[in-house]
């Protein structure tokens, strides 16, 4: 991913204190949130579908 899509993503963490992963929705609430402030920016990249760990 490119580096405005994880800055987004760390940032939507900070301010929702939100966690990457939910049992019901493979993307999580913070890939779903930074789907839609990228897409709202006029962002480029294709939006992310699941949220993936390195772990």
């Amino acid at each position: 991913f490119d580096t405005t899509r994880s800055f987004i993503h760390e940032v939507v963490h900070a301010l929702t204190h939100l966690q990457d992963k939910e049992d019901n929705n493979p993307r999580g609430p913070v890939v779903e949130y930074t789907n839609i402030i990228l897409k709202e920016m006029g962002h480029t990249s294709p939006p992310r579908i699941a949220y993936e760990s390195s772990n």
